[in-house]
């Protein structure tokens, strides 16, 4: 009895026992999960006193892992983490995501779109530099935000839609022979900065850039005034119609861009995540307004 007391099993001790189990080696299994191989041994001798009987027998050079006991062990386990699932979704509230600007119209209309989720989120709107410091510093447990044209993408990645939007008088300004096409384009170190630059120079467009803003809001803006055009995304067609009235698509062709979600795996199980993923990828992925069903004015060049 006093035995069984000071050797009560650990979930340490049951994830060693099972990372022995999965890679049949007290090395593998030391490696795995970045402790010494002395400890591993240390916990399969504690799950032995505890349960009366050895994990593993030798023979030769290879270890043999008893299966009624590697099956209760990873019974036990899972146990574990499904308390710890049951355990995050009573505690999931106020979890923080990130939104950089040029999304954050996504979220005007359709945040009502999460339902009971609705109220255990806050938001955060901020430029892509703020929105990398946040996540990197702990104060935002998900964001979602544009990759770079070389980034490595996360699991939950969408592809989206920008094109050239400008007054109609710019077009124009095409067709003479003259200085750059004025342009509104995020930072160059942005995502979206260095997307729009490397579409630029592939279709070997001459353009000056007359401002820079990370904020979609000030860049339609700027457009509305007839003073450049900028790459928007579609879905602002729909959304942004009265903006857009006298606004054209004044270069050919569009640019393929991507948006990511990164999230906190310690505070976001995988279902939350993808619930606000693909909210805000079927908004941002949406097609815009047919010519049937658009004002006039909307309609874009082909």
């Amino acid at each position: 009895m006093n035995v069984h007391k000071q050797e009560g099993l650990s979930f340490a001790t049951l994830r060693a026992a099972e990372a022995v189990i999965e890679t049949k080696s007290l090395t593998g299994a030391a490696l795995k999960l970045g402790i010494s191989q002395p400890a591993i041994s240390m916990h399969l001798g504690r799950l032995e006193r505890a349960i009366g009987t050895s994990l593993i027998k030798k023979v030769g050079n290879k270890i043999i892992v008893k299966e009624e006991i590697s099956r209760l062990i990873r019974q036990m386990l899972d146990l574990e983490r499904q308390l710890k699932t049951v355990r995050y979704e009573k505690n999931l509230t106020k979890l923080k995501v990130g939104v950089c600007t040029y999304c954050a119209p996504l979220l005007v209309d359709r945040a009502a779109a999460l339902g009971r989720h609705k109220e255990n989120f806050t938001w955060r709107i901020a430029d892509w530099r703020r929105l990398e410091e946040m996540y990197e510093q702990g104060e935002l447990d998900a964001v979602f935000r544009a990759l770079y044209p070389s980034e490595i993408a996360p699991d939950l990645t969408t592809e989206f839609t920008l094109k050239w939007v400008g007054e109609k008088h710019l077009l124009d300004f095409m067709k003479n022979e003259g200085p750059g096409l004025p342009v509104v384009l995020a930072s160059p170190h942005s995502p979206l900065g260095a997307v729009s630059r490397e579409w630029l120079r592939r279709q070997e467009v001459v353009y000056d850039v007359v401002g820079e803003v990370d904020d979609i809001m000030t860049a339609i803006r700027l457009v509305s005034s007839g003073l450049a055009l900028t790459p928007l995304p579609i879905y602002l067609q729909r959304s942004l119609a009265e903006e857009f009235e006298s606004c054209a698509q004044i270069l050919p062709g569009h640019i393929d861009a991507r948006y990511g979600m990164f999230f906190d795996e310690r505070r976001f199980n995988l279902r939350a995540a993808l619930d606000i993923f693909e909210l805000l990828k079927s908004e941002l992925t949406r097609a815009p307004l047919s010519r049937e069903t658009a004002r006039p004015s909307m309609a874009v060049q082909q």
